[in-house]
């Protein structure tokens, strides 16, 4: 059985926190790095069971500021993109300090209290705290008992993505264990994202998304005149300029037409506003 609307993971962390090198090494490749942040990013992870098959949908965000995040993701607006996730998958760097226990702590709490505000206590969800390796040497030391009862006190289940082989219950460990946690889970339910039945729905979702492509050619053609009016400027290097904001500009809608409209206008906003800064 093929699911049509299947929910969505999210993938965040801190910034370095290797999302990127996770979702690599779940799925066979990793999203382009368009800025410095995977906020935004979007990838897709194909699972195939007996019972079932799914590509889903995988959003990325970054957490530079935990309670600046939370604020964000506790706003009402922010409950359409939680309501359709089934799974958060958390990477961390092992820590080098009590105090980075401490921040992996924090941000585990911020995503329970975001899961809790959108969509009640025991939410059904996939909750995975990946702990990636480590390039500081010594780092702190927990056994993974200890990291099982501190990840556990906020609903996530701790994974060590270093790990190889089974544990002492013959379960998979490290990457093995993400993948299957997530054919463990029912993905049915993500009929709160822009849907495709029929031509009028897909219509509607494309005219939303070209009013977005509007906004953004009017940010676009201020810094387009900006570049030609520019003093003293090789007219090659304003042409290949203008010709890499374009390509950007190609990849920011493909990437946001998976989106529901709420983050679609969020990650679009920014898209722009990194832009600009790289002018």
């Amino acid at each position: 059985m093929e699911i049509q609307r299947p929910r969505r993971i999210m993938a965040l962390g801190a910034p370095g926190s290797g999302v990127l090198h996770l979702l690599k090494d779940l799925t066979g490749s990793a999203p382009e790095l368009l800025s410095d942040t995977t906020a935004g990013l979007s990838h897709t992870y194909t699972l195939s069971t007996r019972y079932y098959s799914a590509t889903l949908p995988i959003w990325l965000d970054e957490i530079p500021s935990v309670s600046e995040w939370r604020a964000e993701f506790t706003k009402p607006e922010a409950r359409e993109v939680v309501s359709v996730l089934g799974a958060w998958i958390f990477c961390f760097r092992k820590p080098v300090t009590q105090d980075h226990v401490n921040e992996i702590k924090e941000a585990l709490q911020a995503i329970a209290d975001v899961i809790e505000k959108a969509c009640g206590y025991g939410a059904d969800m996939v909750c995975l705290a990946v702990a990636m390796p480590q390039s500081t040497t010594p780092f702190l030391e927990l056994e993974s008992e200890e990291w099982d009862g501190i990840c556990m006190e906020y609903g996530f289940e701790f994974v060590d993505v270093e790990a190889k082989g089974k544990n002492a219950f013959g379960e998979a460990v490290g990457v093995e264990r993400v993948k299957d946690a997530l054919s463990a889970h029912n993905w049915e339910g993500g009929d709160g994202d822009v849907g495709f039945d029929g031509e009028e729905d897909a219509q509607g979702f494309k005219e939303s998304f070209e009013l977005e492509e509007v906004e953004m050619g009017m940010e676009l053609l201020g810094m387009k005149g900006a570049v030609h009016g520019a003093e003293e400027e090789d007219e090659r290097v304003q042409v290949e300029e203008l010709e890499s904001v374009m390509r950007k500009m190609v990849a920011i809608k493909e990437m946001g037409e998976s989106m529901p409209e709420a983050e679609r206008k969020r990650f679009a906003a920014k898209a722009v506003n990194d832009l600009m800064k790289d002018l």
